[in-house]
């Protein structure tokens, strides 16, 4: 064998002597059942962080309550603020084709002004 064998086989036997079993003393369940009781019987201290207020049912859904509302109106308002821009945005488009049609019937209308002269003018002649 090797020396990492026997300080492995070492291990081993004296994990299974650690761990062997064994017979609990005869108080044993006294004793535990003292401790429970003496732990039971002292009073933990209150806590006074703003914390300690979560640990009622009623505020918990109240907190939750609240947090549903907050997202509510978030989502509300981002719907609002797009539903501007778009608006914004359709009425720039408006703007912009109102003077191009604008200038389409200047243009028209020089034209026709310009056919008029000229029939008048052959009129004339």
């Amino acid at each position: 064998m090797t020396d990492t064998n026997k300080d492995t086989n070492r291990l081993v036997d004296a994990l299974k002597h650690a761990l062997r079993r064994q017979e609990a003393p005869e108080d044993f369940t006294q004793r535990v059942m003292a401790s429970v009781a003496a732990q039971k019987s002292v009073q933990r201290p209150v806590r006074d962080s703003w914390l300690s207020l979560f640990t009622q049912p009623i505020m918990r859904w109240a907190a939750l309550a609240a947090v549903a509302a907050a997202m509510i109106l978030g989502v509300h308002l981002y719907n609002v603020r797009r539903e501007r821009a778009e608006g914004e945005a359709a009425k720039q488009r408006l703007m912009l084709a109102l003077r191009i049609a604008g200038s389409k019937l200047q243009l028209a209308k020089a034209k026709v002004n310009e056919i008029n002269q000229t029939g008048i003018q052959q009129v004339k002649e």
